[in-house]
């Protein structure tokens, strides 16, 4: 998403440098963009500008501690949500996003503000010559799994969700990270597939000759959606989703009904979220489409 701000300062003619621990693996895909891998705190002193999505980590903390001191020329926070009694106090550079619009959405108006250009969610990618889009329409992307357990729905319901998938017709196949594999392999004795990508490229590569993309908030429901690909995210807050649902190809976000109580003192919809969507809730959804 943030590359959407690297594009439009590169095409701008400004040099611009991305720190990603991964990104560098689609370098293929953003050509003409510089990666490194590692957060470099002395090389970015010699910059002109900083741009950082806020994500409250310690980086965050040393980069405005060095804005203070005159460290850095000028920097500016991309705060997805921001509280004054949290964060701190805000610069004139600073961007802090509208709740209702989409990140891409989001990152659009903040760099378009700080360029003083027109708003575009385009982030310079390229798909590489070879691939055909969507070339395996009945392959379905099943994404399981996230960075935080407490986001995921129950992996029974993924199976038999997939279960029914093949029985449409559909070849359903799971999408886990390296270290999530071993906790996966069941997958591979109830007849579906289990795919191996050694870099990012190669799923982004999969990604963009799929039919579809089913899984958790989490990374391939964006990269699916800047990909041009249909994709449904299964979330346990409709709120928080209008922020972090995939914003190039609409995602269609499948959440807990709004009647399900959720008072401060009866977290029903918090707590047990996973128990409100139904498979047959998912699709249903994914078949009216």
């Amino acid at each position: 998403m943030m590359m959407i701000s690297a594009h439009h300062l590169q095409k701008n003619g400004i040099e611009v440098t991305t720190f990603h621990p991964a990104l560098h693996e689609l370098r293929d895909w953003f050509p003409g963009q510089h990666f490194e891998n590692e957060f470099n705190f002395e090389k970015i002193q010699s910059f002109d500008l900083v741009i950082v999505e806020n994500d409250n980590s310690s980086k965050i903390k040393k980069l405005l501690a060095a804005f203070e001191k005159k460290e850095l020329k000028y920097l500016s926070i991309f705060y997805p949500s921001y509280l004054s009694i949290k964060h701190a106090s805000l610069s004139s550079l600073d961007q802090v996003f509208d709740p209702h619009l989409t990140m891409v959405e989001n990152i659009s108006l903040a760099t378009a503000r700080l360029l003083s250009l027109p708003a575009s969610k385009f982030n310079g990618i390229v798909f590489p010559f070879g691939l055909v889009h969507r070339l395996y329409k009945n392959r379905i992307l099943i994404h399981p799994t996230s960075s935080q357990k407490e986001k995921n729905w129950h992996s029974s319901k993924y199976l038999k969700l997939a279960e029914k998938l093949k029985n449409k017709g559909f070849d359903p196949c799971f999408i886990v990270h390296e270290y999530e594999r071993e906790n996966w392999k069941n997958v591979l004795k109830l007849g579906f597939d289990l795919p191996h990508f050694p870099h990012l490229s190669d799923l982004a590569a999969f990604t963009y000759q799929s039919g579809y993309v089913i899984g958790n908030d989490s990374l391939l429901g964006h990269l699916a959606s800047n990909l041009g690909i249909p994709n449904w995210i299964i979330a346990n807050d409709y709120k928080r989703m209008q922020l972090w649902r995939p914003g190039w190809l609409e995602g269609k976000v499948i959440t807990p009904p709004f009647w399900i109580p959720n008072f401060k003192f009866l977290r029903i919809k918090k707590k047990y979220w996973q128990h409100c969507i139904t498979t047959h809730q998912v699709l249903s959804n994914f078949e009216t489409s």
